[in-house]
């Protein structure tokens, strides 16, 4: 009998046949449960990696309900074009910027379409992310509106973005469509007073790309930071497309990956935790093949360890979650993902009026928001910071339980249980 949901342990495998191209635990599943096929589209939805089952199941034989398969099809298609679309946008917007001498590099998914996804490019994405010294910000905000773009503000003030963002959304209106443009002048939020990651700048590379256009990217390690930091921002830590890509990353350049400058950057910038967290995620669906001091010198405690781990396996296949229940693993994922638990704690304590309005759905600008906003402590609170206080204190036997690491031990485990799911007469025989 299955202790995971088919539905869930199809999704996982769907990951893994991506990396390793075995289908035959696939069809086994197949074969031996039925699958809620509107439970595996939500959890396929909610990790971005549609398409990619698409791919998957075009490979095997297998019997899949016509409309699910029409649905893959056209999922599919879309971001393939979807793809295309942005691609062909980046390049026009890159090709200005190259002549008034101003450095744009593409980051997230627009860098790696070329980069991971060649052979597959439709990897979702809903915008072109970009970044650029902050130096250069009105030639930045000058050059898109020549290009027919408009600053989208979604209702709050550009006052607020320049103080308390890190980039300018950009949008036009193209047929029936819009297309999004995020110009980042830094790859999370100053520290200090200071961009962190300012050492990204020296390391950039440029690359032929097939068409012969060179374009500028990060290094593979700043890539990795870019991903994982993003995902931080939008509590966005359990989605496997992001997993996806810092897998596809590490196996593209393991053998020139530079883990002493990954170590460095996380201890001075306080990026240890972030590291750890994506790094164990990966490590549920691939044997990642990190050096052993990795590991040892991001100094992440035993007990926060365990509390990363069993807050990953517990939360990854749970997308049908009400509002409420989604505000509330954002503000576990917030706590997990820091070195320190000030860092989350001074964040809140702190957080801008429209993003607290955002966050609790209030107006902005409007008077209740401002009196909630003035007592936002009790506010928060109210809304659940108490129950997460219990599940630390619930969760703390986990603390006393030896954790697996991120350099295979979660990926063996992962096999072992796969195998007794897979294989009910081995479970058996192993009880015996």
């Amino acid at each position: 009998m299955l202790k995971m949901e088919p539905e869930a342990l199809l999704t996982k495998l769907i990951i893994r046949c991506l990396v390793y191209d075995n289908k035959k635990d696939i069809i086994d599943l197949l074969n031996r449960y039925p699958i809620n096929w509107d439970r595996f589209k939500d959890l396929i939805l909610y990790h971005e990696v549609t398409p990619f089952a698409y791919l998957v199941f075009e490979k095997i034989d297998a019997s899949i309900p016509d409309n699910f398969n029409l649905f893959l099809k056209n999922n599919y298609h879309r971001n393939l074009i979807n793809s295309q679309q942005l691609w062909n946008e980046f390049l026009r917007i890159t090709t200005s910027f190259d002549q008034e001498g101003i450095t744009l590099l593409p980051i997230k998914g627009i860098a790696l379409l070329p980069d991971l996804y060649e052979g597959k490019p439709v990897r979702p994405m809903r915008d072109i992310d970009l970044l650029f010294k902050e130096r250069d910000i009105q030639a930045v905000l000058r050059l898109f509106d020549e290009m027919g773009y408009k600053e989208e503000s979604y209702g709050l003030k550009n006052e607020y973005w320049r103080q308390n963002h890190y980039h300018v959304m950009f949008y036009k209106t193209k047929g029936h469509d819009k297309i999004f443009v995020e110009a980042h002048y830094g790859l999370d939020y100053k520290r200090e007073g200071a961009h962190i990651l300012s050492e990204l700048w020296p390391r950039i590379r440029e690359v032929k790309l097939f068409n012969n256009n060179l374009i500028k990217f990060l290094s593979p390690e700043d890539t990795f930071f870019s991903l994982t930091l993003h995902n931080r921002r939008f509590g966005r830590a359990l989605c496997f497309k992001s997993i996806y890509d810092i897998i596809l990353l590490l196996v593209k350049y393991k053998d020139i990956f530079d883990w002493d400058y990954v170590l460095a950057q996380s201890k001075k910038y306080r990026l240890n935790t972030t590291a750890f967290f994506a790094l164990a995620q990966a490590g549920l669906v691939y044997d990642l093949d990190i050096p052993v001091f990795v590991q040892k010198e991001l100094h992440i405690p035993g007990c926060k360890r365990a509390l990363i781990n069993n807050f990953i396996q517990k939360n990854a296949f749970s997308p049908r979650l009400k509002k409420k229940q989604k505000k509330l693993l954002y503000l576990k994922s917030h706590f997990l993902l820091y070195d320190s638990m000030l860092e989350p704690i001074r964040y809140i304590i702190n957080i801008p009026k429209e993003q607290f309005a955002q966050y609790y759905g209030l107006e902005p600008y409007d008077s209740k928001t401002e009196y909630f906003y003035k007592n936002r402590l009790i506010y928060i609170i109210f809304w659940g910071v108490g129950d997460f206080i219990k599940t630390l204190v619930g969760g703390s036997s986990l603390c006393k339980k030896q954790d697996n690491g991120i350099s295979g031990g979660s990926v063996r485990q992962l096999k072992r249980e796969e195998s007794s799911r897979l294989n009910p007469r081995s479970q058996n025989e192993e009880k015996l």
